[in-house]
């Protein structure tokens, strides 16, 4: 899989938007951008990131930080790589709001 695009200044911070509907089974995501229409489904870290995002703003940096603490990633990158890329994927599917701090 290729990166996508960054789209996301990985020194923001973010938040899941408030027009996505979002549901939760057994470590799974599927949400529903209100914003385009678009459903999409996240499953492993990308459900993690997207749930941690959803109850908490946070930057790039405290999010590869509790990565480090919270998840094994099976890809073998290191947390802060795997944490922007995912935002970048979020960023692109515009499923996030920066928050200002």
């Amino acid at each position: 899989m290729t990166a996508p695009a960054s789209t996301c200044p990985t020194a923001e911070t973010w938040q899941i938007a408030a027009e996505i509907d979002w549901r939760s089974w057994d470590s799974e995501i599927v949400a529903y951008n209100g914003r385009t229409g678009d459903t999409h489904h996240f499953a492993d870290f990308a459900a993690w990131l997207f749930t941690r995002l959803a109850r908490q703003p946070a930057d790039a940096a405290a999010l590869a930080a509790a990565a480090t603490q919270a998840v094994e990633l099976r890809s073998g990158e290191l947390p802060r790589v795997t944490v922007d890329r995912t935002l970048a994927l979020f960023c692109q599917f515009d499923l996030l709001d920066r928050i200002a701090v």
